[in-house]
C-alpha cells in the first residue's frame, strides 16, 4: 500500500415526481381472494354458523393493500353483495345478523375510503416537498463534464432510500490555469442544512481552484468559509481536492478526513493514504492554532490510462447481511479496463449485490482516467 509523500516544491440527481404506482393483480385480488375464502366457509360449514360479518375486512384490505379509492369501493360493494346472497342462502338465521354485517360492511368502507384519500393527499404532500428539496440539490451538484483538459470523468450518486434522498455528498471537476482539479466530499448531516453546507463549499471550491495556484490554499479557503457559518453543532465536511498536473503524470491530493482515493493501473488498485492525515474542513482550528491544513500536499504518480476513483464512505461502509463491510478495492482489483461511466455502474451493480439491494447511507463516485498529457519543453535559463 503506497503512501504519497510530501508536496515537491515543483446522480446527478434529477428532480423527479412521484405519481402513486397502480396497484398489481395479485394486490388487486386479495380482498376478493378473502371473500371467496368466507363464501367457502359459509358452504360447508352448518348453516347455524356463519362467517358471513368477517366479510367487513374486505374493503379494510383493499385500501392497505392497494390505496386505491376505487379498489376499496369495489370490494365494499363485492363484501355487500356476498353479504346479500349469504342471507338468501341462509334465511332462516333471521335477517338481523345480515343487516348488522352490511352496516359494518358499508361502515368500513367508508372509513377505508376516507383513510386512503388522506394517505394519498400526504403522499402528494411529501412528493411536491420531494421534488422541491431534489431540485435544490440539482442546482448545487451541477453535471461534471464527462471530458476536461486532462482528465475523462463519470460520476455517479445513490440515496439510501427514497425517504432520505437529500444527502450532503457533493462533488465537482472544473479546468483551470492550473490544471484539471476535482472535489468530492461528504457534509456530516442530510437533509436541507447539509444541502445548504455543500452549496457553501461547492461555491467557494469553483471560485479559488481558478485563483489559488497551492491546492491547500484551496482547502483553507473552504474551511474559512465553513467557520463563518451560523455556528452548527459538529458540522464539518470530509473532502479529498485533486489537482492533475498538465505538464507531467502526477497529480496533487490534499486529504481532509476523507477516505483515500483508489488509484488504478494495470489490474492493480493501490490505496493512495496520506503519510499525515489532515482534519476535515471545519475542524482546522482544533488541529492547528493557525486554523490552517494540517497536513501538506502530496503527489502521486497518474499516468495516461490510469484511473482515479473518489467515493464517499457510504461506498466503504455498506454491510451484507453478516455485517462485513463492502471491500471495494478487492472489488477493483484485476476487473477489466472500463469506461469510467461504464466502471461506476459496475461498482453500483457490485454495492447493491452485496448489501441486498437496500443501501444505508448515500453513495457518491467521482471516476477519474487521465489522458494523454503533452510533456512542456524545459525551459532555458538564458
Amino acid at each position: 500500500m503506497p503512501l504519497l509523500g510530501p508536496s515537491t516544491p515543483e446522480r446527478p440527481l434529477l428532480p423527479v415526481t412521484v405519481t402513486p404506482s397502480r396497484p398489481s393483480w395479485p394486490q388487486r385480488l386479495v380482498p376478493y381472494v378473502f371473500i371467496a375464502l368466507v363464501m367457502v366457509a359459509d358452504v360447508i360449514t352448518p348453516r347455524d354458523i356463519t362467517f358471513s360479518s368477517t366479510l367487513s375486512v374486505a374493503p379494510a384490505l383493499a385500501a392497505l393493500v392497494t390505496r386505491s379509492l376505487w379498489q376499496t369501493i369495489a370490494a365494499g360493494v363485492s363484501a355487500a353483495a356476498v353479504s346479500g346472497v349469504a342471507y338468501v342462502y341462509a334465511h332462516d338465521r333471521g335477517g338481523d345478523v345480515e343487516v348488522a354485517t352490511l352496516g359494518a360492511i358499508t361502515a368500513v368502507t367508508v372509513v377505508s375510503c376516507v383513510s386512503v384519500g388522506l394517505v394519498g393527499r400526504q403522499s402528494r404532500l411529501l412528493a411536491d416537498v420531494r421534488s422541491v428539496a431534489e431540485t435544490a440539490q440539482h442546482v448545487v451538484l451541477r453535471d461534471v463534464p464527462p471530458e476536461l483538459e486532462q482528465v475523462r470523468t463519470a460520476v455517479a450518486y445513490r440515496a439510501a432510500a427514497a425517504e432520505a434522498r437529500i444527502g450532503g455528498d457533493l462533488y465537482e471537476a472544473v479546468s483551470t490555469k492550473f490544471g484539471d482539479r476535482l472535489l468530492i466530499g461528504d457534509v456530516r448531516g442530510k437533509g436541507l442544512p447539509a444541502v445548504e453546507a455543500a452549496a457553501d463549499v461547492l461555491g467557494v471550491f469553483r471560485e479559488a481552484a481558478h485563483t489559488e495556484s497551492d491546492l491547500s490554499r484551496v482547502a483553507d479557503r473552504m474551511h474559512a468559509m465553513l467557520a463563518r457559518r451560523p455556528v452548527r453543532d459538529e458540522e464539518f465536511v470530509t473532502a479529498v481536492l485533486l489537482s492533475v498536473d498538465p505538464t507531467t503524470p502526477t497529480v496533487q491530493v490534499v486529504n481532509c478526513g476523507h477516505p483515500p482515493p483508489l488509484l488504478m493501473r494495470d489490474g492493480r488498485v493501490d490505496v493512495l493514504a496520506p503519510v499525515e492525515p489532515g482534519p476535515p474542513l471545519g475542524l482546522f482550528d482544533i488541529a492547528s492554532p493557525a486554523g490552517t491544513a494540517a497536513a501538506a500536499p502530496a503527489w502521486a504518480g497518474f499516468a495516461p490510462g490510469d484511473t482515479l476513483l473518489l467515493y464517499t464512505d457510504g461506498t466503504t461502509e455498506a454491510r451484507d447481511k453478516s455485517g462485513r463491510f463492502f471491500d471495494l478495492a478487492a472489488f477493483l482489483t484485476d476487473r477489466p479496463a472500463a469506461a469510467p461511466a461504464e466502471l461506476t455502474s459496475q461498482i453500483l451493480t457490485g454495492l447493491a449485490a452485496h448489501v441486498g439491494g437496500r443501501l444505508e447511507d448515500d453513495v457518491a463516485l467521482l471516476v477519474v482516467r487521465r489522458k494523454p498529457y503533452v510533456p512542456q519543453p524545459a525551459k532555458s535559463a538564458y
